[in-house]
């Protein structure tokens, strides 16, 4: 495995553990140093994203974000609030390329299966939709956990629940994809 490979992966592992390292570092560190290392994952991921300029700023805004609110002494409230920020920069980019064509899931479809037919492109518009109701529904979810303050909340929800009902709407999409194939054979 190669050196970048190796590093998304464990950035990608990073991100997907951060409500855990968020709950263990308020718990052990002051906010504004366990804050620094997720802003270096940001930074990081800023160099080696490698689907654009779009991506590359967002990371580059989310570094800068979180640097700022630690400058201002707000680095809790900026842990609370990461992925209220990542779900916002999801739907941005899902919803964008509804209006830009290809879709985001075009895209992956396109990736796994090849050319695709008037059909399955306006499948993958409608399973982009539903992604960005997901990523709405998640991130005002996630902004109420944050706005509630309950520590012991914000990570059920945001580093358990959030994935749960992630897995669930793949799996959900999964299986209305094989229906939709069979059908159409």
């Amino acid at each position: 495995m190669h050196f970048r490979s190796a590093l998304e992966i464990s950035l990608k592992c990073a991100l997907v553990l951060y409500p855990l390292y968020v709950w263990w570092a308020m718990h052990h560190w002051h906010p504004a140093a366990a804050l620094l290392p997720v802003a270096g994952i940001a930074l990081i991921k800023s160099f080696i994203s490698g689907t654009g300029a779009a991506s590359r700023g967002f990371f580059l805004l989310t570094c800068a974000g979180l640097l700022l609110a630690m400058g201002f002494g707000r680095a809790e409230h900026a842990m609370l609030y990461y992925p209220v920020w990542m779900n916002a920069g999801m739907l941005l980019l899902f919803a964008a390329s509804l209006w830009f064509p290809p879709t985001v899931i075009e895209r992956l479809a396109r990736l796994m299966e090849g050319e695709l037919d008037h059909h399955a492109v306006a499948y993958t518009r409608k399973v982009t939709q539903v992604w960005c109701l997901f990523f709405l529904f998640n991130g005002a979810v996630a902004f109420a956990t944050a706005w509630w303050g309950d520590w012991d909340i914000w990570v059920l929800y945001n580093g358990l629940i959030s994935y749960i009902l992630m897995g669930l709407l793949m799996f959900i999409e999964w299986q209305v994809r094989r229906v939709v194939k069979a059908a159409k054979r």
